[in-house]
């Protein structure tokens, strides 16, 4: 019951901002636009119409064409798959090595959180962006081993978030007890330390999100991502690059997803962080 009140109280905040609920509803939009892509596209991704090359946008192409007669639109919606897929399942596959990696490094402590802090500031001492691009040299460019790599340069923050909150709750009495009554550690981790953490792994997922959908756009835009014909909002810039000047339209809607889709996470990564803790919008 305390867990369904807690959940209960922090929608009940989360619905009453504006801005979080646009948030959400954005999200969720786009979430739906990738999951139906194959059946509201009206065209292939890679279909070329004959004699339609870079058509403006008009009722029969909303968006309009490409260079190869290619409809804009259903690009940038089977587009929505591969650069939101990329982004969910990069922080996603984080959080599951990452948290359990908090955990052990703030429980235990001694040598075995020396050694996983070492490297995890090692890790952290290079900028998300950055890092992402050294690992992708040395993978090969497409859009798995882009999630890889994100996946590889989150991981070290969520085990850095979780260890924070480990310790501040690891000599708390009803850990203390639980420990005494000779629980196994792993009950201890899972069903007393772990509810603790779900709160700001929430946050951190759902603002890691918008960052890991930018960090992708950004590596296929450099031709380290996604690669041709397969769509992806950052490949469509890419392709848009040389024309951008004679055919805006080509760049325009791209980057309108990627923009509506970033501030659609951060606005609701905002509201859940002041939802879960309101103090923190001071």
């Amino acid at each position: 019951m305390e867990k369904r009140s807690m959940f209960g109280i922090v929608f009940r905040r989360l619905v009453r901002r504006k801005t979080a609920v646009f948030g959400l509803l954005v999200f969720f939009l786009m979430v739906l636009v990738a999951l139906l892509a194959d059946l509201i596209a009206p065209y292939g991704p890679n279909e070329m119409l004959e004699g339609m090359q870079y058509r403006p946008p008009s009722l029969a192409h909303p968006m309009g064409t490409d260079m190869l007669g290619r409809d804009v639109l259903s690009r940038v919606i089977h587009g929505a798959r591969v650069s939101l897929g990329v982004g969910i399942v990069s922080m996603v596959a984080a959080s599951l090595v990452g948290i359990p990696l908090g955990i052990i490094s703030g429980y235990y402590r001694r040598w075995v959180d020396q050694i996983l802090m070492r490297v995890v500031d090692l890790m952290l001492a290079f900028p998300v962006f950055l890092l992402a691009i050294m690992i992708m040299v040395v993978l090969s460019p497409s859009a798995s081993n882009v999630a890889v790599a994100l996946t590889i340069v989150y991981i070290p923050r969520y085990a850095r978030l979780v260890r924070g909150v480990v310790l501040s709750i690891r000599e708390n009495e009803y850990i203390e007890a639980v420990r005494a009554l000779g629980i196994r550690p792993w009950r201890i981790f899972l069903f007393h330390i772990l509810p603790n953490c779900i709160a700001p792994i929430m946050v951190l997922v759902t603002i890691s999100v918008g960052v890991a959908i930018i960090a992708e756009a950004s590596l296929s835009f450099l031709g380290m991502g996604t690669q041709p014909p397969t769509p992806s909002w950052g490949s469509d810039l890419r392709e848009a690059l040389t024309t951008m000047e004679l055919n805006p339209w080509l760049g325009i809607f791209p980057g309108l997803a990627i923009l509506l889709t970033v501030l659609g996470v951060n606005l609701l990564g905002d509201g859940l962080r002041d939802a879960i803790d309101p103090r923190l919008k001071q």
